[in-house]
């Protein structure tokens, strides 16, 4: 988990940046197509997080339910509400 935590941490000073990037673009009054490239990448990153971060939960979950002896189809059916409530 600490390496994949790491390089969600990684990920997201990475966007933080582009976003900074983005500011200083636009008060630079820089050309709106590079703009929107750098908006894409942002956006392309904050998806690869999200992913990340699903993959994530849906493995923990799943362990813990199998430790816990829970009903793993009513977790299954749980975690992918859960990780549908935000595409």
């Amino acid at each position: 988990m600490e390496s994949e935590k790491a390089t969600i941490l990684n990920r997201l000073r990475t966007i933080r940046g582009h976003i900074n990037g983005i500011e200083k673009m636009i008060e630079d009054n820089k050309d709106c197509a590079d703009i929107l490239i750098q908006m894409a990448a942002v956006t392309g990153s904050i998806k690869k997080v999200e992913i990340m971060i699903s993959k994530h939960m849906a493995e923990q979950c799943l362990e813990k339910a199998l430790n816990e002896g829970k009903d793993l189809k009513q977790e299954i059916a749980q975690l992918l509400e859960n990780i549908l409530k935000y595409k």
